[in-house]
């Protein structure tokens, strides 16, 4: 809350205008009983990333800051904490599931023997997991808001820090969130930082980010000897895992709190960033949709032949999609795209698919209506795989359809939807494959076998979001596929 006028610390001579900042200081630096607070961030752990000057005049929302983690994502202060909990469920290992029992998958299995889980990347342990400065600035919470469960309602406490915490508590309010997604109804505008990312004016991406871009990640070549004695050649690609979604269905069906679940196409590859590139996850969605168009050999296969398109390539693709007149507003908003960082959004990803002939169609959910926005977002994406499957009167528990995946943003951040879970006590879930993190050992290790878990929740962690996560956005966009018609998509239970 920015009052306008200056506020001095008590204790010694830092002032600020923001109450909310003047509070994270007196829990930093003048902590009760010399402890740290638990809800302050360390100074050497996190650090505003300041704006460029013409974006500072009048701003003092903190909801669109971005603060850079170890994994080298540039993330929203809002979505920090979310960050974290995903690098944990990202390291849990099969011991922290406890009891675990795998088989190799029979005959019947519905992984290829020529399409093997490519091995895993190296990334970052949670308990290594840091934020990285960048640049001097005063340091912000690692938390959205400040817990106060802690302050007191008007009593003095005899302690000089805790008292003055209390009263700041009472008289500030958390920021307030501001929407990432630009007025549909102004006249095309040039974006910010807010949807375009930490690096939204670059001109060019730096030279050794974009070698790495154009190499990608790494290849490794094996040679399997298939049942009729073939000779088959398989490439592992570091950062794209198949056998992903099998997995899943698998930890569903033995979660005993999950009533149904329903699931995609099972080859959809699960995409993931390279180490150090940053916010590029909007086009490793993109992948992601394009490995489904390859396996499922779906419209608009002939022009994905081999390998997946690298960023590099799907950034030309937009900007030619961009050329022919499709979404062609997006070179206004951003300014262009082709070799920077700025991140991308649903309008990107139909206007590429459009350009070649590949049907799609997108879906926006705003607030305004009677029911909450990501309340609508789940009944719409329930009734997506509902169409493909039998009554619910079906004694299956686990749908596993051929249905495509589903693209899906909200500020800051895209992700794939995969399936749907609804659970015995009425919530639910979306399914997902965020590209932000890497598939867990614990996850890693059942990939193309039969197993049985005695904690599936735990490893489910990773690819779930409920309403806890969806309620702080007030907009989501998805981007569907056109499908085959439900009778022809198919789907089998588990």
């Amino acid at each position: 809350m920015n009052t306008g006028e200056l506020v001095d610390c008590p204790f010694c001579g830092f002032t600020d205008h923001d109450h909310y900042f003047l509070l994270q200081h007196v829990e930093t630096v003048h902590p009760e009983g010399g402890r740290p607070s638990p809800f302050a961030a360390r100074e050497d752990l996190a650090h505003r990333v300041e704006p460029p000057a013409e974006e500072t005049e009048g701003a003092s929302d903190i909801s669109s800051e971005y603060i850079e983690c170890q994994c080298g994502e540039f993330c929203l202060f809002t979505e920090f904490e979310s960050h974290l909990d995903m690098h944990y469920a990202e390291g849990m290992g099969v011991d922290e599931t406890s009891k675990t029992q795998a088989n190799v998958a029979a005959p019947g299995s519905t992984l290829d023997p020529g399409k093997a889980p490519s091995p895993q990347m190296d990334f970052p342990s949670p308990t290594s997991l840091h934020i990285v400065p960048s640049g001097p600035s005063r340091p912000i919470p690692t938390r959205s808001v400040v817990d106060r469960s802690h302050c007191s309602t008007g009593r003095k406490s005899g302690n000089a820090v805790r008292d003055f915490i209390d009263a700041l508590c009472h008289s500030t309010s958390p920021p307030s969130r501001k929407s990432s997604q630009a007025t549909c109804n102004r006249f095309p505008r040039r974006l910010g930082r807010a949807e375009l990312g930490p690096h939204a004016h670059e001109e060019q991406m730096p030279d050794w980010l974009r070698k790495e871009l154009e190499i990608g990640a790494k290849v490794k070549v094996t040679n399997q000897i298939t049942p009729d004695g073939r000779l088959l050649r398989i490439e592992n690609v570091a950062n794209e895992v198949r056998g992903v979604i099998s997995v899943i269905a698998q930890l569903c069906e033995q979660d005993p709190a999950v009533s149904r679940a329903y699931l995609c196409h099972s080859d959809v590859m699960h995409v993931v960033k390279l180490a150090k590139e940053g916010g590029f996850c909007g086009y490793r969605n993109i992948q992601m949709m394009i490995s489904y168009i390859q396996d499922a050999r779906s419209e608009g296969h002939r022009h994905f032949q081999g390998r997946l398109p690298s960023i590099i390539q799907i950034q030309d693709m937009i900007e030619s999609a961009w050329d022919r007149g499709f979404n062609s507003l997006g070179r206004i908003e951003t300014g262009g795209i082709r070799g920077t960082r700025k991140y991308i959004g649903t309008p990107e990803a139909q206007a590429l698919l459009q350009n070649l002939g590949i049907g799609c169609s997108a879906d926006a959910f705003n607030e305004g209506q009677e029911l909450p926005t990501h309340e609508r977002l789940l009944e719409a994406v329930e009734r997506y795989f509902l169409a493909s499957c039998p009554s619910p009167t079906s004694s299956h528990k686990v749908f596993r359809t051929s249905l495509p995946p589903i693209y899906f943003q909200h500020p800051g951040h895209s992700m794939t939807i995969v399936g749907f879970e609804r659970r015995n006590n009425g919530s639910c879930n979306l399914l997902v494959l965020d590209p932000m993190f890497k598939p867990s050992p614990g996850v890693s290790r059942f990939i193309g076998v039969q197993f049985r878990t005695a904690a599936p929740e735990k490893l489910l962690k990773a690819y779930r979001r409920g309403s806890s996560y969806l309620r702080k956005y007030s907009t989501f966009e998805i981007l569907k596929l056109a499908s085959r018609a439900p009778e022809r998509a198919g789907w089998r239970g588990l």
